[in-house]
C-alpha cells in the first residue's frame, strides 16, 4: 500500500526551499499544476518509509536519492560512496541540501527534475499519450 498518493493524479513535489533551482522548479510546477502537494524538505522531516517509496517509484535504490559524485556531497562528506539506506535517509532528513534536484511523484511514476522542461513533460505525459517510462531517459543527441 502506498503511503504517498491518496488521491489519483495528485502531483507531489519534494523540494528544498533554500536552494534556488528547487524554488524555481516549485514555482513553475505550482503555476502549471492545480492539484499539487509540495513537501519542503528543509522544513518537513520526511520519513524513511516515504523516501523508500520515492526511490522505488524512481526505480533506484534509496542510496540513489543522493548524488554522491556531486561536489556538494563530496565537500561535506568526502568521497565515501558506501552509504546504507539508513545512512542515506538520515542525511536527507538532517541535511536536506543533499537532495540536489527536486523530485516529482504522480501516481506510480516519479522523476528527478533537473530543469523546467522536465516539469512540463512530466505534467503533460498523461494528457498527450506519452509513455511515462520514456520520460527521463537520456537522449543520445
Amino acid at each position: 500500500m502506498s503511503v504517498l498518493n491518496t488521491k489519483e493524479n495528485l502531483l507531489i513535489i519534494f523540494y528544498n526551499s533554500e536552494i534556488k533551482n528547487h524554488k524555481e522548479v516549485y514555482a513553475y510546477t505550482k503555476s502549471a499544476e492545480k492539484d499539487c502537494h509540495a513537501v519542503d524538505i528543509s522544513k518537513t522531516k520526511v520519513t524513511g518509509t516515504v523516501w523508500a517509496e520515492v526511490a522505488e517509484k524512481l526505480s533506484i535504490t534509496v542510496h540513489g536519492l543522493i548524488d554522491t559524485d556531486h561536489s556538494a556531497f563530496e565537500n561535506r562528506y568526502g568521497k565515501e560512496k558506501e552509504l546504507s539506506a539508513d545512512d542515506t535517509i538520515k542525511i536527507l532528513q538532517n541535511d536536506p541540501e543533499m537532495l540536489i534536484f527536486p523530485i516529482m511523484v504522480k501516481d506510480d511514476t516519479a522523476k528527478i527534475i533537473k530543469n523546467y522542461s522536465e516539469v512540463t513533460r512530466f505534467h503533460d505525459s498523461d494528457s498527450i499519450g506519452i509513455d511515462k517510462t520514456e520520460i527521463g531517459k537520456e537522449n543520445d543527441y
